[in-house]
């Protein structure tokens, strides 16, 4: 499968295909040439991935905008990258469904410092509201509701410091 990725402005298009290691990836030069990787991958938690690149291990986090569901932020080593599929039917995201019905935790996709709170406990929130603003690489990042519902907890305060994968707040 040939997919077509929009890194910021620039184009970029990748062959992928299950191989007999797991997942093979190229990226593809103007004519179609590449060289193949392969590449394992569990997920341990959803937005969070763990890629096995020729030996070297890799946990990448990735956030969904929700209000431009094609569009996704993913964290690898200290980057933060900005993709957009150039068709979305070929993406499955979470977006597919109105969520779970039960509790719903939100995680620091890296690690940082809190910076806001947005929603303490109580607070009703929509899809997308903003819920907590995490510093990480000198960046802010606003961390969003995943879905409608009720902050029922908050586990950090303003200021402290969280590990990539912690839980910051629950959603019922």
């Amino acid at each position: 499968m040939i997919i077509e990725v929009l890194m910021g402005d620039e184009p970029v298009r990748f062959r992928v295909r299950r191989g007999d290691e797991g997942l093979e990836m190229a990226r593809l030069d103007a004519e179609g040439n590449a060289e193949t990787i392969n590449i394992d991958w569990r997920t341990p938690e959803p937005g969070v991935y763990s890629l096995l690149i020729d030996g070297r291990s890799y946990d990448v986090h990735v956030d969904e905008d929700a209000r431009d569901p094609e569009q996704l932020e993913v964290h690898l080593l200290s980057r933060a990258l900005t993709l957009r599929a150039s068709d979305a039917r070929k993406r499955r995201t979470s977006r597919d469904s109105d969520g779970p019905d039960g509790p719903v935790q939100v995680t620091a996709p890296m690690p940082g410092r809190v910076v806001k709170l947005l929603a303490p406990e109580g607070t009703a929130v929509t899809r997308g509201d903003g819920m907590i603003v995490l510093e990480a690489m000198k960046m802010e990042n606003e961390l969003k509701a995943p879905r409608d519902g009720v902050v029922a907890s908050v586990r950090v305060e303003e200021g402290q410091g969280v590990e990539g994968g912690a839980l910051l707040a629950t959603i019922e």
